[in-house]
């Protein structure tokens, strides 16, 4: 799975490492980058496992080099995701995993703050130097992500915290 293959978490999982500050515009679509800490629940380790991936509120950030629901951005906002992974026969470290999960931001804009509920679906690979790369599709973001354990370490101790950082294109 590797590196192309992980989420969002998140967005969602481990939702969740640097991505460029913006990408090329889709079809009607707005580039965003997002970033935030998430508390993964039981854990990832070597056992499969299935749980949650929360960042208990919008307490990330999201940057949008465009329009949101057509208006224009007037500088960050918040972010959040709540997630599940491992919910077609678990996930774990080494092999990854998949998931499903809502994103929500708000993002400040000239006619007022502008928020956004979307659902996606992801995949992640294993644990590859230090990383859990994800792709996540959704009914209003679908991009790419990167997760560092900030909490465990996949081999004495499940990873139970992540920092993600992501791009997406908001549709």
């Amino acid at each position: 799975m590797g590196k192309r293959s992980f989420l969002l978490i998140g967005a969602a999982l481990l939702a969740v490492g640097a991505m460029p500050a913006g990408q090329a515009r889709g079809a009607g679509g707005t580039p965003c980058t997002f970033d935030y800490d998430a508390v993964v629940s039981p854990g990832l380790s070597s056992s499969p496992s299935s749980g949650t991936i929360k960042t208990n509120g919008e307490t990330g950030t999201i940057t949008c080099s465009g329009p949101v629901d057509g208006k224009q951005p007037t500088g960050p906002g918040t972010f959040g995701v709540d997630a599940r992974y491992g919910t077609k026969g678990g996930a774990t470290c080494q092999s990854g995993g998949d998931g499903d999960g809502v994103l929500t931001f708000t993002i400040p804009t000239s006619s007022g703050a502008e928020h956004v509920t979307g659902h996606f679906t992801y995949t992640f690979g294993g644990l590859q130097n230090g990383l859990f790369s994800a792709q996540f599709e959704g009914d209003r973001m679908s991009g790419t992500a990167e997760a560092t354990p900030q909490e465990g370490d996949c081999a004495s101790r499940p990873v139970t915290k992540v920092h993600a950082k992501g791009k997406g294109t908001l549709s």
